[in-house]
């Protein structure tokens, strides 16, 4: 009997389809030949719309907090590489289908745990997933969820207070279950502003040593004796908006 969990990655800026990582074969003894206990099986879903993942992959990785006993045939841990298609859905990418086909022979979580030395935490069996979404193909191009390119990925109950980016914590995989996860993968756009001041081109006050000077309407603050100009005059470079001018700021030439 298997546990079915289906992972859906939804939400802004964000994927479309569904892919089925096919069934497992060729495991090692110990680890999930031949008869099979109570194992869960892993589906993954992108889902969303007007978004092309084209040429894009994503690694995903699947641990288990303690190992189960060696009588299940299972996996406790599964890590694969997928390459989008045009439409959004997932393919193992090569080398990699052996991988994949882990996540459908995943131990429950209400697996029992292998003895463990006096002292030692055996684990409860719930599983961590981490998403490393990457830019090119075979999870070999630049990653996306690395915190420098304004993409997370985060699970619904921690996308209010962006929490555990790109990972799906503490999750059980209990026997024969069916599981339903969904992951909302976010960016930020620019908000950009403009701003524009009128100025007049004015001649230089005597002994300001400065070749050009321009009347902004700044005023001088009463208790700093700042100008108030509406605006940061240190842009400019070489110019300075002085209160012993009425506030006119000047330039020297480049």
């Amino acid at each position: 009997m298997n546990a079915k969990k289906l992972i859906s990655l939804c939400g802004m800026m964000v994927f479309g389809g569904l892919v089925t990582v096919s069934g497992c074969n060729g495991m090692k003894p110990g680890s999930g030949d031949e008869e099979n206990g109570v194992t869960a099986s892993v589906k993954m879903a992108f889902s969303g719309s007007g978004v092309s993942w084209y040429g894009n992959s994503v690694l995903i990785d699947a641990e288990r907090d303690g190992n189960a006993d060696s009588k299940y045939r299972c996996f406790n841990h599964a890590t694969a590489c997928f390459n989008f298609n045009a439409d959004g859905t997932l393919k193992p990418a090569p080398n990699n289908e052996e991988d994949a086909a882990k996540f459908n022979e995943l131990c429950a979580s209400n697996a029992v745990n292998q003895p463990v030395p006096p002292g030692v935490d055996p684990g409860d069996g719930t599983y961590d997933f981490y998403y490393y979404v990457h830019v090119g193909k075979n999870c070999v191009g630049e990653e996306l969820t690395n915190n420098d390119h304004d993409f997370a990925c985060y699970a619904p109950e921690n996308l209010l207070a962006r929490e555990n980016a790109n990972s799906t914590l503490n999750e059980e995989l209990p026997g024969g279950a069916e599981v339903v996860n969904q992951v909302f993968c976010l960016s930020d756009n620019v908000d950009k502003d403009f701003e524009f001041f009128s100025c007049a081109d004015v001649d230089v006050p005597y002994g300001a040593y400065a070749d050009i000077a321009l009347d902004c309407g700044c005023v001088v603050d009463p208790y700093t004796y700042d100008c108030d100009c509406g605006f940061d005059p240190g842009v400019f470079g070489d110019c300075n908006a002085t209160p012993a001018h009425q506030c006119v700021i000047l330039c020297d030439a480049p």
